[in-house]
């Protein structure tokens, strides 16, 4: 009994001891260009998941059988996340950054220069990021680091489905504190050329077991003077879906990886003009 005990503790213990995934470079950012605005700085970092083997996509298509909805390879509870940074000031004077969260499921990626809902109105507030996007003040030569919570991911990561797969406008799914929900319902798509249209629902309702997890971090770095961010990702691999090699992974072993093709949303984007020839 004591060795079957042991053995459930260790097991535990591997779940719980999360795996450090590095950005492979800092973003650096702050810096006046030819039009005098201050540039800002993106980066990505996907998590190198394991290829779905035939047995889960097995149990995947029961689970949405049974579920009357589509379900997802990765989903809310496999994986918990939180991300690291570290601001560092290059400047002489004291200055103020934002980081703005944004990312991607398997289904889709969420970009909120991409979701216009008043195209009209030039007063309009834009559409939030999931994440963040609040001042931080770092002083000169300093550093300041902080950390988006697994709290933070598990909401970001259930507000992005909300959003993208459910139709639910961003403003709603980022002011209402979703990471306990057990189900959301999807609408039809938003209509902002009308000002008077409504979103009704549409289809069953998409329980717990069906949220799509986050397998994509966006980070969008925002200093007012010329400042580096680095930062880390932190995963609790609770359904042992993550590599073992880690980022090492994409060059070692990409064909062990899970293929991930999530499609841009968008509301409200004017296409650009077409170009025209002589």
């Amino acid at each position: 009994m004591r060795v079957l005990v042991l053995s459930m503790l260790a097991a535990a213990g591997c779940a719980n001891d999360p795996t450090y995934l590095q950005a492979p470079m800092s973003m650096e950012a702050g810096v006046a260009d030819m039009t005098g605005m201050k540039t800002e700085a993106r980066a990505s970092l996907q998590l190198p998941i394991k290829a779905e083997t035939a047995a889960d996509k097995t149990k995947r298509d029961a689970l949405a059988a049974k579920l009357g909805v589509a379900v997802p390879y990765v989903r809310v509870g496999d994986l918990e996340i939180d991300v690291e940074w570290t601001i560092k000031n290059l400047d002489t004077m004291p200055g103020q950054a934002k980081i703005q969260l944004d990312g991607a499921n398997e289904l889709f990626s969420y970009d909120p220069t991409l979701i216009v809902l008043a195209a009209d109105d030039e007063e309009a507030p834009p559409t939030p990021g999931l994440s963040g996007d609040v001042p931080i003040s770092v002083p000169a030569g300093g550093t300041v680091s902080g950390l988006f919570t697994e709290d933070q991911l598990r909401e970001a990561s259930i507000d992005l489905d909300q959003v993208t797969r459910g139709n639910v406008s961003p403003f709603a799914a980022v002011l209402t504190v979703s990471k306990n929900a057990v189900s959301f319902q999807p609408l039809d798509a938003p209509n902002p050329a009308d000002p008077n249209f409504v979103q009704t629902p549409l289809g069953p309702a998409i329980p717990r077991e069906a949220f799509a997890e986050m397998i994509r971090v966006d980070l969008v770095f925002k200093p007012d003077t010329h400042m580096t961010l680095d930062f880390n990702v932190r995963v609790r691999d609770l359904r042992g879906i993550l590599h073992d090699l880690g980022l090492a992974a994409v060059t070692q072993k990409p064909g062990e990886l899970q293929a991930f093709m999530p499609m841009a949303y968008t509301v409200g984007v004017t296409p650009p003009p077409a170009a025209t020839g002589q």
